[in-house]
């Protein structure tokens, strides 16, 4: 009997999470908007998985006699339905791998993306928290002096010790390309590691990834002391210091995305004014670029501040180039605002901006070990070397 419940339940619970996420149309329950929020993204994300669990639900259910009667047949058929649906999902996620081909195919280092048959694609769908064997991880380093560890002390923040990087180099790597990855702090921080993280420092990149104070702008000050901090050590990690590009996802997009559209300001870098926290690029994920957007809750409702640290109205002639993607089913930061900052972009700079639609993509796709989050890591690597090498060859002018 008790099985029997739970069997219903997760009947009903799978069936209105895959209906919802097939559809595109997500309920507005703002109580409970990140548990919704991670359900969505973890059907629409991980749908063979939640398969492989339905079948051994169905097994236990038969073998202990739960389908006797009309009303647990009928459950039984909204399960067959829902596993169908989870079908559909999955095949939408490997779609995304068409946009991403689309966005890289101009670039000199272009390759062909992994397909449904290929060993890379499986070894990262059957394990989720894959970590490549070539990869040395250096956790909980800090990067805030002892000064500094006392100053946020008194502004309030007790837990100096959170305010650490991890590192993720290639083994035997020597001045490798440098991401400076700030987390969406709003939902798990460094805690776990990103496919785009462990696919980059796979291939060669070195990736810093940052644990920060949530208020801003102590946010914004701790990601530029993280940044000095690469500058004066990533070296003896494999990476070069003068190739650092910065990302960051949500609510920590705008954060990175500020970071790079605010080099060498002094009121953001007390006590290392004279220190160059250029980036060469930037790299967002569903990420907020417009404070004064009515979507969000901002930290004040000072215009002239949120103003001052909202990405699209930082834009100028000679920002730094900018990898966008958006998943158009996020509707926790409508991509709509995202379209904004794209055309703004194109307005007011010369650089280049590569802005990539992920269909089907909700607020946090790109945590889950998928077929989109596994190819936006291919297209980011791509678009990121594409970089690289422009300026290797700059320098060598």
């Amino acid at each position: 009997m008790v099985f029997g419940i739970i069997y219903y339940a997760s009947v009903l619970l799978v069936a209105g999470l895959t209906y919802a996420s097939v559809e595109g149309k997500l309920p507005k329950v703002p109580q409970l908007q990140r548990l919704t929020v991670i359900g969505f993204s973890l059907i629409s994300e991980w749908p063979l998985p939640v398969i492989a669990f339905k079948i051994v639900l169905i097994v236990i259910a038969s073998a202990l006699g739960v389908f006797r009667g009309i009303i647990p047949q009928i459950f039984y058929i909204i399960d067959l339905l829902s596993m169908v649906g989870l079908v559909v999902l999955f095949i939408d996620a490997y779609e995304a791998r068409r946009n991403i081909e689309i966005a890289i195919q101009s670039y000199s280092d272009h390759q062909e993306l992994p397909t449904f048959t290929s060993e890379t694609f499986w070894q990262r769908m059957v394990n989720p928290l894959f970590i490549p064997k070539n990869v040395v991880h250096y956790a909980d380093i800090s990067y805030i002096s002892n000064a500094e560890s006392i100053e946020v002390k008194k502004d309030g923040f007790e837990q100096t010790n959170d305010l650490t990087l991890d590192v993720f180099a290639p083994k035997h790597s020597n001045m490798k390309p440098v991401l400076l990855f700030i987390p969406g702090g709003g939902w798990i921080g460094k805690g776990v590691v990103y496919p785009l993280i462990r696919h980059l420092a796979e291939r060669g990149w070195v990736v810093v990834s940052i644990n920060y104070r949530p208020q801003y702008p102590a946010r914004l000050i701790d990601a530029k002391r993280a940044l000095r901090w690469i500058k004066a050590n990533i070296k003896y990690f494999g990476g070069d210091p003068d190739f650092v590009v910065v990302g960051g996802d949500g609510v920590a997009g705008q954060t990175a995305a500020t970071v790079a559209l605010t080099p060498n300001v002094q009121e953001f870098q007390s006590g290392f004014e004279n220190l160059d926290t250029s980036v060469k690029a930037c790299v967002l994920i569903n990420a907020i670029t417009d404070l004064t957007d009515s979507h969000f809750d901002s930290p004040t409702t000072d215009e002239t501040f949120l103003s001052k640290h909202s990405p699209i109205r930082l834009l100028r002639e000679d920002t730094v180039p900018f990898l966008v993607f958006h998943g158009d089913r996020d509707d926790f930061i409508p991509v709509d605002a995202t379209n904004r900052f794209v055309e703004e972009f194109k307005k007011k700079s010369k650089s280049e901006i590569q802005f990539i639609t992920i269909s089907g993509g909700h607020h946090i796709y790109h945590h889950f070990s998928s077929p989109r989050s596994h190819y936006q890591a291919i297209g980011a690597e791509i678009w990121l070397n594409h970089i690289y090498n422009d300026d290797k060859a700059k320098r060598h002018d």
